[in-house]
């Protein structure tokens, strides 16, 4: 497969500061928050989720970071600070509990608020931190699965919020070097790999969202595992992952059929196909070649979802939820973004072979 992408480095990090300006367009000057969804045919903007509003938060430091631009930090540390009077505590552990707010309490909520207070300048965050990531702790089974919610409603959303918990649980050991955290994970990884996905729980078309999450974790775990056989287990599960996505033609097909995909799925797909090509040039693996090319595709596709010219008032700048439906979304933007910030760092843009 070969593409050429239409745009440079120079250009992607344009295309990033247009997001920026799009962010800043979208916090709402009464709350000092972020709103969900804009719809630009109406000029109209929604509101919807905590869990989303948290996530959003940490995609806004991540691209803050990068862009080294702190003119959305007001918005940062108003809305920690908003969510963190949810956090509910006992002697040993705490747990955010968005109940109020209408959302049943789970290890995703904590997850979210774990990385974007990790990433934050908020005083007193280790505590919180830690609190919170105990709580996850708590929810891990014997056989190294989550369970799901701190109350007593059925596990949902297997597919993605273990992943994510996961994820915050490694950003929290390279915080503390605490090895409760890493093997907690380690276990988790087994349980998702063998019983869960060669088990056969996961949909096809939920593979690209589960693929995300399980990536993103388990290339830090493959950064800081000591265990060989972890590491070996590691390669072979990500390698498979994204090679059957590659084998059911996901980026070709966007390439020929792009009115049929949804950017949110081609953006969770290239964050987690980006961490998979990192541990392919670690490995000096033969699928550096391929990947590279299926995220040139991908990212060719998200660049023609982003509104950069006839936009409606607040439109520039983020990324339309399809070809056919230009509606804007907070969680959207946020894969997108992150997608192209670990190309990026990966070196995948037009006049580059990638890492060197």
């Amino acid at each position: 497969m070969e593409i050429i992408l239409a745009i440079d480095k120079r250009g992607l990090i344009g295309r990033l500061r247009l997001v920026f300006a799009w962010y800043k367009r979208m916090v709402n000057e009464e709350t000092g928050r972020l709103a969900y969804m804009y719809h630009p045919e109406r000029d109209a903007t929604a509101f919807d989720s905590p869990i989303r509003d948290i996530a959003a938060i940490w995609d806004i430091e991540l691209l803050s970071n990068y862009l080294k631009n702190r003119d959305l930090q007001p918005f940062v540390q108003n809305s920690l600070r908003y969510y963190s009077e949810f956090i509910r505590y006992s002697n040993t552990y705490a747990f955010l509990d968005p109940q109020l707010l209408g959302e049943s309490s789970d290890i995703s909520h904590s997850a979210f608020m774990i990385l974007a207070l990790s990433s934050s300048e908020m005083s007193g965050k280790e505590e919180k931190v830690i609190r919170l990531a105990d709580g996850i702790l708590r929810q891990q089974r014997s056989d190294g699965s989550y369970k799901i919610y701190f109350g007593n409603e059925s596990d949902d959303g297997l597919d993605l919020y273990p992943g994510e918990a996961m994820l915050a649980l490694m950003e929290v050991y390279r915080f503390t070097l605490d090895r409760k955290y890493l093997k907690s994970v380690e276990r988790g990884f087994y349980y998702y790999k063998s019983s869960y996905y060669e088990g056969g729980m996961v949909e096809p078309e939920t593979l690209v969202y589960f693929a995300n999450w399980q990536s993103q974790f388990s290339f830090l775990l493959f950064q800081h595992t000591e265990t060989e056989d972890l590491r070996k287990a590691i390669r072979e599960y990500l390698f498979k992952l994204h090679d059957k996505i590659i084998e059911e033609a996901f980026y070709k097909s966007i390439e020929h059929y792009p009115h049929r995909y949804y950017s949110v799925a081609v953006a969770c797909a290239l964050e987690g196909l980006n961490d998979a090509y990192s541990l392919a040039f670690l490995e000096k693996d033969r699928r550096i070649g391929d990947y590279h090319a299926c995220i040139c595709s991908g990212l060719t596709y998200l660049l023609k979802m982003q509104c950069i010219k006839d936009c409606a008032k607040k439109e520039k700048g983020s990324f339309g939820f399809s070809l056919m439906d230009r509606t804007q979304r907070v969680d959207v933007t946020g894969h997108a973004v992150n997608a192209i910030i670990k190309s990026l760092d990966n070196r995948v843009y037009r006049g580059s072979r990638g890492k060197t």
